[in-house]
């Protein structure tokens, strides 16, 4: 129970229960991947519409914690196709070979963080006990792998345009996108990102940001920033059970119980203020009455009318 809880913390992980190994199965090509760089190894699920040509060359989604939000992800895909809304759009999963969104604690905390953040790995370290390996820090890593060893697979055996190409992370994953985007915008055409964790390690994400408008005259990149209007405490965001209330409450206390919805915004003030001239990005939405893991639902929607909606 308290590893479920986990992944409404920090590890600010996606909420909604990860589908059986039949339910992907059905729904996708689904293969292993293990990384060249690091040894990790990944589990990949392909969506493809249907009654796509081969010669076609679509547009294609990378999405991260695929083993909670990828059927999801496709449904919504599914539906807005249907409807006209949008082209066909494939869609890469990006996950691990484990049996739940709870076993991916320690491996999205590895590979979707630029930079180790103490407090936070301590706590994890109380959740997972002395067994796991816990590391921090290898989100350039995990970049390497979908840049080396991922694309340059899924363009050799499935009709897809990487030129065309979106990134979308929730929660760490979306710390992970904002990483990439400050780092190596031109990995991605769209970023898609929900709830990222902007103070992670002490602010470093503002640090890196500033960095880039020093050395940087453009950022050439569509981003889409979306968080709940519920997230707007870290206790909240936090919901850890009652045997953890007393880290909890140390965590809350040392980082001030910020509103994260507030960091955005600064976040957002600050990225708009640099005007730069190739970045489209229409500012930060506020989803109502939405949670750090229900607004998935409608920021995966408003992601894909944004990035590939016919009226665009």
């Amino acid at each position: 129970m308290i590893r479920g809880f986990l992944l409404a913390f920090l590890l600010f992980a996606p909420v909604p229960a990860a589908a059986s190994e039949s339910t992907l199965a059905a729904a996708a090509t689904t293969f292993d991947v293990r990384s060249r760089d690091t040894g990790a190894d990944h589990r990949i699920h392909v969506f493809i519409p249907p009654e796509t040509g081969p010669d076609a060359r679509l547009p294609v989604v990378y999405l991260l914690d695929a083993d909670g939000h990828f059927p999801l992800f496709t449904e919504i895909v599914r539906v807005l196709i249907d409807a006209g809304d949008i082209p066909p759009v494939a869609v890469v999963g990006i996950g691990y070979p484990v049996r739940s969104m709870a076993d991916t604690i320690t491996l999205r905390l590895r590979d979707y963080t630029p930079v180790g953040d103490a407090p936070h790995a301590a706590l994890l370290r109380k959740i997972v006990g002395e067994g796991p390996e816990i590391r921090e820090g290898g989100a350039d890593a995990f970049l390497r792998f979908i840049e080396t060893d991922l694309k340059p697979r899924i363009a050799q055996h499935y009709p897809v345009d990487n030129a065309n190409a979106a990134l979308v992370g929730h929660s760490l994953g979306g710390l992970f996108g904002l990483h990439v985007l400050l780092s190596r915008p031109e990995s991605f055409r769209y970023y898609g990102l929900s709830s990222p964790p902007i103070l992670w390690a002490d602010g470093n994400l503002l640090a890196r940001e500033a960095d880039w408008a020093r050395r940087h005259h453009d950022l050439r990149a569509t981003l889409f920033l979306g968080v709940g209007d519920r997230e707007r405490t870290l206790a909240h965001v936090l919901a850890l059970p009652p045997e953890l209330k007393a880290e909890e409450t140390e965590i809350v206390a040392r980082l001030g119980n910020p509103d994260p919805v507030a960091q955005l915004a600064d976040f957002e003030t600050r990225l708009r203020g640099r005007a730069y001239p190739g970045l489209r990005y229409p500012g930060l939405q506020v989803f109502d009455g939405e949670s750090h893991g229900g607004v998935v639902v409608p920021a995966f929607n408003a992601e894909l009318l944004m990035f590939f909606g016919k009226s665009q």
